[in-house]
């Protein structure tokens, strides 16, 4: 019999373990934990289309998210900690949906974000103190869940 070829041990992951390598990826996680299939406008997503083409998503010139917006879509689920990687963020509004568990503490890796909008849904738990990191936030709404802390 013919031995298996030895793998090279140079060869590196196509990308690391804690950061995706593209926004299509985030963005799909997101739809999975967010029940995508069942929101009220979904258009363009998990397509061939451009991400940046996708309903609630718009992008900078390099096709980087920087506006995530899905004010009263049925949105359910929980936020994915996928959610810090989207680092050029700028605006991140649930309001108004049914997402649950707690907001995760990879938020403050949003260091671009001014507008986060997560109010009227179920998150529970405490408000993760990692959003003091976020020294651009100019907007920050979390009433209508049921959330501990400062």
């Amino acid at each position: 019999p013919t031995p298996l070829p030895t793998p090279l041990t140079t060869q590196q992951p196509t990308h690391s373990t804690t950061s995706l390598s593209t926004p299509r990826d985030i963005l799909g996680i997101i739809y999975t934990a967010t029940n995508g299939n069942r929101w009220n406008q979904n258009d363009k997503w998990l397509t061939s289309a451009n991400h940046c083409t996708w309903y609630g998503v718009e992008c900078n010139t390099d096709g980087e998210v920087i506006i995530f917006d899905f004010f009263n879509n049925n949105v359910t689920g929980t936020l994915p900690k996928e959610f810090g990687d989207l680092r050029k963020l700028s605006y991140l509004g649930f309001d108004g949906n049914s997402l649950r568990g707690s907001i995760v503490s990879e938020i403050g890796q949003l260091t671009n974000l001014e507008i986060l909008y997560l109010y009227e849904n179920a998150f529970t738990g405490s408000i993760p103190s990692e959003l003091g990191l976020l020294t651009g936030l100019r907007y920050l709404y979390l009433y209508d869940n049921t959330l501990s802390g400062p």
